[in-house]
């Protein structure tokens, strides 16, 4: 069971409790069985609780809201009991005003949300929540024991145990002090969680090969990240800032998970039993300069494909070499067959694409045919127009006064009327033009077929030195990568050596300062003393001393 205290401010709590839809709750159920004083509706309700904490001017916070999330589905009456725990913890009358509100989200058990007002309705004082972490803590153990859920792992065994004992809870507190220690850190975030979620990612998939990266590098940053680029993943920088410098952040490349590196390495390392104990700063120094994070999301997007396609083809290439190690010739003709077919297969847009384009070419075929039966039904209409005899004897005369009208002789008028008659559309001449049209679409539906395999042709002449190109680009990128991680490795050498040098100097210097100061010392020790004194005003009689030599020194 998991219980959250939280004193706070209306805001939108109001909308929290009352969502649903996609990546939210699939039902929300206001509990007027539990409710006490306050109208069904939420926003109603929640402005009702706010106006009496408000009445109390010292008080900041409007409402308190908790949050009971338990392993399992509780019954109206072990429901009940939860809130009169709580209540009693908290010092909340038993009559005070509540609303109470179920989510529920499919397969995982409801979970409910209380809102209290911050003051006590009898007196007006506020409510106190000090260390509500430990005490939600300590409330949610002890109902996990009284209600027969499973110890959750816990950070406060001890605590919640000492707690316990402090409210007379002896039996309770020795089975929570026997229930299992949570270590800090080792498992991931909500955000991760709800992430790893929503891309559909196995979480312990990732785990697992970040920590391989990890011990492959052997704690050296640069090759580490040589590792996680070989296992997969990108760095790029986020939006967060420390010390002015952005921190990293890890992509996998296959489903655009996004997660800190540093604390990544950290958590999965400390599971192991091998903390790393990165610190952003560190890491960040290390990496330098990084692609921001929204583009290099945006350029593995546009990539994906290229990527995937990759990556089968290299499983093709692993599946060959161990069936060619094993002797296994018929299965590695087919796996080769096989490849080659996947290699040649089309993607989604590219198919999109081709089929636009062929598209086009038939479209331009079937606008010219339409053309043409729109000239033959012409011609077919105008024919039946003049295939009167009638109406032919019509347009003769009228020809023929038009010429002589002009000026022409009787015979040249009758001549040319003739002439005009004879070139009147006819359904003879309708039938020809429709052969013809016929005869060029058959053509037509030729040429056609000949230029869509042009097309096609040119499409995958197109599409070959496109991935030739994208393969060449690639191989420059390494390479650039690959050079650029070798200028770093040669700058960190070089630092490293002029640290060590500079340590080696500040040695020196101090070992000849320390020489300097025993010589000093010595000299003091065997100065001459006054005269005049002592036995008779004699000098004692002093033995010679070597002179001191310290390292590198001469006097």
């Amino acid at each position: 069971m998991m219980l959250i205290t939280t004193p706070r401010c209306l805001g939108e709590l109001g909308r929290h409790l009352m969502k649903t839809g996609r990546g939210s709750n699939e039902q929300v159920i206001v509990r007027d069985d539990l409710c006490q004083d306050v109208p069904h509706e939420a926003a109603l309700a929640l402005r009702v609780l706010a106006a009496q904490s408000r009445r109390n001017r010292r008080v900041t916070r409007d409402v308190v809201h908790v949050v009971i999330s338990p392993k399992r589905a509780l019954s109206p009456a072990e429901l009940g009991y939860v809130l009169k725990v709580i209540e009693a913890e908290y010092g909340i009358p038993f009559d005070a005003a509540r609303h109470v509100t179920e989510h529920r989200k499919g397969r995982r058990p409801p979970h409910f949300h209380v809102v209290y007002a911050m003051t006590n309705p009898a007196t007006g004082k506020a409510l106190r929540f000090r260390r509500s972490r430990e005490r939600d803590d300590m409330l949610a153990r002890r109902l996990e024991i009284e209600l027969g859920e499973g110890l959750s792992p816990s950070v406060r065994v001890e605590r919640v145990a000492e707690m316990l004992r402090e409210r007379g809870l002896e039996d309770l507190a020795e089975r929570a002090a026997a229930g299992p220690v949570a270590e800090p850190g080792i498992r991931p975030g909500k955000d991760e969680m709800q992430q790893a979620a929503r891309l559909e990612v196995d979480v312990e998939t990732i785990d697992d090969r970040v920590l391989l990266a990890w011990r492959r590098g052997g704690g050296d940053l640069q090759r580490f990240r040589a590792e996680l680029d070989a296992s997969g993943f990108s760095l790029c920088a986020g939006h967060t800032l420390v010390d002015g410098r952005p921190i990293v952040r890890l992509i996998d490349r296959e489903s655009l998970m996004t997660t800190s590196l540093t604390r990544h390495v950290n958590r999965v390392s400390k599971r192991a039993g091998q903390a790393a104990k990165l610190h952003e700063i560190d890491v960040g120094r290390a990496f330098g300069t990084l692609p921001a994070e929204k583009q290099a999301r945006a350029a593995l997007r546009l990539d994906g494909p290229k990527r995937s396609a990759d990556a089968v083809l290299g499983e093709f290439d692993r599946l060959i070499h161990e069936m060619e190690a094993d002797g296994e010739r018929d299965q590695v003709d087919q796996a080769k067959a096989a490849k080659e077919r996947t290699a040649n297969r089309l993607t989604a847009e590219e198919r999109t694409r081709l089929r636009q384009r062929q598209a086009l070419v038939r479209e331009r075929y079937r606008r010219r045919d339409r053309i043409r039966r729109a000239r033959v039904n012409r011609f077919f209409i105008a024919a039946g127009v003049f295939a009167n005899p009638d109406v032919r004897k019509l347009a003769f005369y009228l020809l023929a006064a038009g010429a002589i009208v002009t000026g022409a002789g009787l015979f040249g008028a009758l001549a040319v009327a003739g002439v005009a008659v004879a070139s009147l559309p006819s359904y003879q001449g309708a039938r020809r033009l429709r052969a013809a049209h016929d005869q060029a679409a058959a053509e037509d539906r030729i040429a056609l077929a000949a230029e869509l395999q042009a097309e096609s042709r040119d499409f995958f002449r197109e599409r070959a030195i496109a991935m030739k190109l994208a393969d060449q680009r690639a191989r420059q990128r390494a390479i650039k990568e690959r050079s650029e991680r070798a200028a770093r490795m040669r700058a960190m050498k070089e630092q490293a050596r002029m640290r060590a040098n500079r340590l080696e100097r500040e040695g020196l210097r101090n070992r000849t300062k320390a020489a300097e100061e025993q010589l000093a010392r010595v000299m003091r020790g065997h100065s001459p003393g006054r005269s005049g004194h002592g036995d008779g005003g004699q000098q004692p009689n002093r033995s010679v001393t070597a002179r001191p030599r310290g390292r590198g020194l001469e006097r």
